[in-house]
């Protein structure tokens, strides 16, 4: 069963995945976080039906955050997926790739923490609305 306050989190750098989860887990939040998407997804696959948000950085190894929001979506096309980055993200939401991945929130490294908090709260109450 899907629980509204389960979140996802990869990034790999060990240092931000890290800071996200003690932060989304000190509002409350049941969070587990990965440093590498290949081994995020196949945990993923394992509980798809348990996280309501993943909350992935845009450049990983392996495989990059919006590839890996398209296998999250065949796998759960309900939960929401927020794409972190660092990098100019003006050009990001037209192209194909983005749109395929249905990513719903896009946010600008360093994240504030409030908005982060204002943002997953927002997202996995609409999502229990809908």
């Amino acid at each position: 069963m899907i629980s509204p306050r389960s979140i996802l989190v990869v990034d790999d750098e060990p240092e931000l995945a890290s800071l996200f989860e003690a932060f989304l887990k000190n509002q409350g939040y049941d969070v587990v976080s990965f440093t590498d998407p290949v081994v995020a997804f196949e945990y993923f696959k394992g509980t798809a039906d348990k996280h309501s948000l993943i909350i992935t950085d845009l450049r990983m190894p392996g495989i990059c955050g919006i590839d890996l929001a398209k296998k999250i979506r065949q796998t759960n096309s309900k939960v929401k997926i927020f794409l972190m980055t660092a990098f100019e993200t003006v050009d990001l939401k037209d192209k194909e790739e983005f749109k395929k991945a249905k990513i719903d929130r896009l946010l600008q490294k360093p994240v504030r923490f409030a908005d982060l908090r204002q943002m997953s709260n927002e997202s996995l109450r609409m999502l229990y609305i809908e």
